[in-house]
C-alpha cells in the first residue's frame, strides 16, 4: 500500500496563463485532450510574457455536485506567470488562490495518479477536510517524464485553515 506523506503550507496566489477545456474524466482519458494542451502549452511558452520558470500546471475547477467520472468540469493546463498582461492568441489567464492547502506527492508514472487521488480523499475525509471541494492542483516539474517509475508530481487541495 502506497504511504501518503502530507504537509500543511501556505501559498501565495499563482497566475498562469495556458488553456482550458471542459469535458468529464472520462472523456479527457479517451481523447488525451489534457496532453495535447499540454503539449500546445510547451511549443506556445515562448509566446507568453512574463513566465516564471518553466514548470506546467493542471487546475481541475470542480462543479458544485457529487463528481463522478462522466460530471464535465474544467481542466486548466498553464504555466506560472509574474503578471496577466498580452495573452496570447487562443490561450486564457487563470488565478489560484492565496491560502492554506494540503501538499501531497504522486509517486510513479502518471496514469496511475487515480489512486494517489483515492488516498487523497481518504485523508480529505478523516482530517475533517472532506465533502465537495472548488479545485485541486497538479505541479508538472518535467512532462518528459511523467510516466516514468520514478516521476514526482507535487498536488494541492485546498483545505480550510485551523483556526
Amino acid at each position: 500500500m502506497q504511504m501518503l506523506q502530507v504537509q500543511i503550507l501556505e501559498k501565495e496566489e499563482i497566475r498562469l496563463v495556458g488553456f482550458s477545456v471542459k469535458d468529464s474524466l472520462n472523456n479527457i482519458v479517451k481523447s488525451n485532450i489534457v496532453g495535447i494542451l499540454r503539449e500546445e502549452l510547451v511549443n506556445r511558452k515562448n509566446e507568453i510574457p512574463g513566465k516564471k520558470g518553466a514548470d506546467l500546471y493542471l487546475i481541475q475547477l470542480y462543479p458544485e455536485c457529487m463528481w463522478t467520472p462522466d460530471v464535465p468540469y474544467t481542466h486548466i493546463v498553464g504555466i506560472e506567470v509574474s503578471e496577466h498582461s498580452d495573452i496570447p492568441s487562443g490561450m486564457i489567464k487563470h488565478c489560484v488562490p492565496s491560502g492554506s492547502y494540503a501538499e501531497f506527492i504522486h509517486k510513479g508514472p502518471e496514469s496511475s495518479i487515480g489512486s494517489t487521488y483515492d488516498l487523497i480523499n481518504e485523508w480529505l475525509e478523516k482530517n475533517g477536510h472532506g465533502g465537495l471541494r472548488p479545485f485541486d492542483i497538479e505541479l508538472w516539474r518535467n512532462i518528459d517524464t511523467l510516466e516514468n517509475d520514478d516521476s514526482t508530481i507535487d498536488m494541492y487541495v485546498p483545505i480550510k485553515a485551523s483556526i
